[in-house]
């Protein structure tokens, strides 16, 4: 069989009508994220309960999750241990995060936010360099993983060690 089009140019026209239209989408790109107008910009829900936290790595592969205190973790409002291997869902949430800290040169033990918005959103937050996680994006399962987090009433280490060891 031979080719119907052989020897014949694509259509000139074609081409920049194609030109122009990608150009009128860039231009109107443009102007809306410049501008505004034309933009839709969703607004967040507000906060319905928060907690800051503060993530310490005490060895072992085990990280303190805790309420700020004067010099970072507060040992006596400890509201969970994590443990690599078993928490990796939230180790790597958390471990990106301080990447984010790293890269920027900010110091680790600032507390994190974890936050329930009124649209039932749980999000992860560090104001300290601006990034927010949906956590309900990543399934129920991994959302799971940080509810405790948010609603567990702070013990001191050796009481939550002591649970955690009988667990």
């Amino acid at each position: 069989m031979s080719d119907p089009f052989e020897g014949r140019p694509f259509p000139r026209g074609v081409l920049i009508g194609a030109a122009l239209l990608i150009a009128f989408v860039i231009a109107a790109a443009a102007m809306v994220r410049l501008t505004g107008v034309g933009g839709v910009e969703m607004p967040l829900a507000p906060v319905k309960e928060a907690r800051e936290l503060v993530f310490e790595d005490i060895g072992d592969g085990v990280t303190l999750v805790a309420l700020p205190g004067p010099q970072g973790a507060d040992r006596n409002a400890v509201v969970a241990l994590l443990r690599s291997g078993v928490d990796g869902f939230a180790m790597g949430v958390m471990r990106g995060m301080e990447r984010d800290r790293n890269i920027r040169d900010i110091p680790l033990d600032a507390p994190y936010q974890l936050a329930l918005l009124e649209d039932g959103r749980l999000v992860f937050r560090d104001p300290q360099v601006g990034t927010e996680i949906d956590l309900r994006a990543f399934g129920p399962t991994n959302l799971a993983a940080f509810v405790p987090m948010l609603r567990t009433e702070p013990k001191p280490l050796a009481e939550i060690a002591a649970a955690d060891a009988g667990n």
